[in-house]
């Protein structure tokens, strides 16, 4: 039966992805734990900067997540061949990219008093980003590799990555966050820096398995240095473009919010984080099955499939539906128990428990708008990803959170009702619109 097969198959393809998410969140969650442990100002600093850092990093990660649908349809097309002169180029890319927001995120700091951050937040703030910096090099390279190996259908390796990645977390942070070893005691700049070793050891982690892997060495990435191709990095950059502005526009939507919340008070800021932090760590599921739908849906754009197409799409999102219910319910049910994993202050605790009820009812339209729009991506229906996640997060989702926070004066919780705004408007537009494209005949590649 076909949904046995495309259930099969996606689960198969995406497990590993999810592993890897789910790996790379926990980082972020290892981070918040122990930023917890020194204050709760400490774990507000953790969160205000690690919101300026992931809307910077994530653009460089839709740019170039258009490697994945390229990779996996010429894959399925069988033209191998062209698969390392593109990569090659795309490394160019990354290069570009690396250079380019290392210097973003160096100036960014007035952004902290543009959002009246809590005074007492900002200097460590200001010091963790500082730290975050020297890891956004290796990071543009790490992306880059794992996305050829996700589009390559390679996805073991980015799990074995990212679990090295979290290994090395633990130890790391505690050295550098704490004081051990005869070092200071560096708080919320010494997790920042121990993120961008980790990211280093990623990359280098990366190179050599590209080089010695079976699938990946085969295609010869490494066996001269192209020159760039200025034409050929503008057509990659103008095809990753939209998916880089949908994912600043989304996680750019998360990180104003976060620093909205900033502007109430310290406890506040830190439930924000727990909240936000774990529903990071339930969506690294829907994230992970999304990617495994983009890589199926290209695949089956380079066989010229239509109806593997629309299944491929259509089942993947049924499931991610499915996991979402499950991690709605877990959210409400031990909503004390998850927050007490994070800090024992009650005053912060009372409010993080609040928020999570809210962020179990958004894990339905989330779940839903990235396994759609991870649909889209597979037919390369970028354009529209971007112009969804400005209309549903900036237009209506920025709007109703600043309106229900401060001039209804709900406070965070207005701003969570918000963010659910915003997700259900990407989640309804989004499968429309690939329900649109895959009622014709044919979906030909590049629609």
């Amino acid at each position: 039966m076909p949904f046995k097969r495309h259930l099969s198959q996606t689960i198969k393809l995406s497990t590993p992805l999810i592993i890897s998410q789910i790996t790379v969140v926990a980082m972020t969650f290892v981070d918040t734990v122990m930023a917890g442990r020194l204050g709760s100002v400490t774990l507000a600093a953790v969160a205000v900067g690690s919101s300026l850092w992931a809307t910077a990093i994530l653009f460089v990660f839709g740019i170039l997540m258009a490697i994945p649908p390229v990779i996996s349809e010429m894959d399925g097309a069988n033209k191998r061949h062209k698969i390392a002169p593109f990569f090659r180029q795309a490394m160019w890319l990354a290069f570009i990219l690396g250079l380019f927001f290392t210097g973003a995120i160096l100036v960014m700091d007035p952004l902290f008093a543009l959002f009246n951050t809590q005074a007492e937040v900002i200097p460590e703030a200001e010091a963790y980003l500082h730290a975050l910096a020297w890891g956004v090099m290796p990071l543009s390279f790490f992306v880059t590799f794992r996305y050829l190996a996700d589009g390559l259908s390679v996805t073991k390796t980015t799990m074995y990555v990212s679990f090295l990645g979290l290994l090395l977390n633990i130890p790391l942070n505690y050295i550098l966050m704490f004081g051990k070893l005869g070092l200071p005691q560096l708080g919320a700049q010494g997790c920042g820096y121990a993120t961008a070793i980790v990211l280093w050891v990623q990359m280098i982690a990366y190179v050599i398995i590209t080089h010695k892997h079976k699938v990946m060495g085969s295609l010869h990435i490494f066996s001269h240095l192209a020159k760039p191709d200025w034409n050929e990095i503008w057509r990659f950059f103008r095809l990753g473009f939209p998916v880089g502005m949908s994912m600043f526009a989304e996680v750019g939507f998360f990180s104003v919010i976060t620093l909205l919340a900033s502007s109430l008070d310290t406890d506040t800021v830190a439930a924000h984080q727990i909240a936000l932090n774990f529903s990071s760590l339930l969506f690294m599921v829907p994230l992970g099955l999304s990617m495994g739908i983009t890589i199926r849906v290209g695949n089956a754009v380079g066989r010229n499939n239509p109806i593997d197409i629309k299944n491929a799409g259509f089942y993947g999102v049924g499931m991610v539906l499915f996991t979402q219910l499950f991690s709605a319910t877990i959210t409400v049910l031990f909503a004390s128990q998850i927050v007490g994993l994070y800090i024992d202050d009650a005053a912060v605790a009372t409010i993080a428990v609040s928020l999570l009820f809210y962020a179990a009812v958004f894990q339905l339209s989330d779940g839903i708008q990235v396994a759609s729009a991870g649909a889209l991506r597979g037919i390369k229906d970028m354009n529209f990803i971007m112009f969804s996640n400005l209309f549903s997060f900036w237009l209506l989702g920025f709007a109703a959170s600043w309106y229900l926070c401060f001039e209804r004066g709900m406070g965070a919780e207005g701003l969570w009702i918000g963010i659910i705004v915003g997700l259900t408007a990407a989640a309804v537009l989004n499968t429309l619109r690939f329900k649109a494209k895959t009622q014709a005949k044919m979906v030909p590649p590049g629609s």
